[in-house]
């Protein structure tokens, strides 16, 4: 069998399949999955592309459970989510974890950390399963825009015990109301237009580390960062951190605010 496109969440198993592929085939790769993968309990099909601000897709059930709800684990953290309501990929696992031990580095005493795009709150649980090892006193907040998603995240800190480290802010990150100061940002964004860089300088002061995800080419996600920052930044640090398409790269820039 040719290898179909996937990714596993935990129990939940979604396939990409070509365009012209017959229901019946669908079915019966679907189950075949199932006996090759025993952790897996529910098979669906991806039918439609991540798409705006939301950052959500759809799935069509095609064997075991019917169930759209995942439990899903990585960097000993715990996650329950809805596949189609939440946006969440198991493939930032490893990118979880080098932010989180780049921020464990960083971070100082007391140190607040602002996480914008947070979704279900991958990256603020990580972060702070990570400090509470280092035994540094930090503040995380967490800034989603899906209501679905923040609701989720909200179970997910209780799940991972977290209450006194994690602070949800809903909210459009561009909207963001807090007279707070951040000394950490993190900016995993989805790749739209606006970079919402703006907004993250409102929210720094000298010395704020920023972390921005941006899409393209290494030059063009430089160019972006310089336009909209002006002179307000020093050195920035870039690598790849995976694709999201055919030749179409996500690259983690790190810099500082002067």
């Amino acid at each position: 069998m040719k290898k179909i496109p996937q990714d596993i969440v935990g129990n939940i198993a979604i396939l990409k399949f070509p365009k012209k592929t017959l229901k019946l085939i669908k079915i019966l790769k679907a189950r075949k999955f199932l006996k090759q993968n025993k952790t897996v309990t529910t098979v669906v099909e991806k039918t439609d592309k991540i798409q705006g601000k939301l950052r959500t897709s759809k799935t069509k059930h095609l064997a075991g459970i019917k169930t759209k709800n995942a439990t899903y684990k990585e960097n000993n953290c715990t996650f329950k989510f809805n596949i189609d309501e939440s946006y969440f990929s198991p493939r930032l696992s490893n990118e979880r974890k080098v932010i989180a031990d780049e921020v464990a580095k960083l971070a100082k005493k007391n140190s607040n950390i602002l996480i914008m795009f947070a979704g279900i709150a991958p990256y603020p649980i990580t972060i702070a399963k990570k400090l509470k090892q280092s035994k540094k006193q930090f503040h995380i907040y967490s800034n989603e825009l899906n209501k679905k998603a923040n609701q989720e995240a909200k179970k997910n800190i209780i799940i991972n015990k977290l209450q006194n480290q994690i602070t949800l802010i809903p909210g459009d990150a561009n909207k963001i109301k807090t007279k707070q100061k951040f000394d950490i940002i993190l900016m995993p964004r989805p790749n739209l237009k606006d970079t919402f860089l703006k907004s993250a300088l409102k929210l720094s002061k000298k010395g704020t580390t920023i972390f921005y995800h941006g899409f393209g080419t290494k030059e063009e996600v430089l160019s972006e960062i310089k336009k909209d920052t002006k002179n307000k930044i020093g050195k920035i640090k870039i690598r790849k951190a995976g694709d999201i398409g055919p030749y179409i790269y996500r690259w983690q820039a790190q810099f500082k605010v002067k």
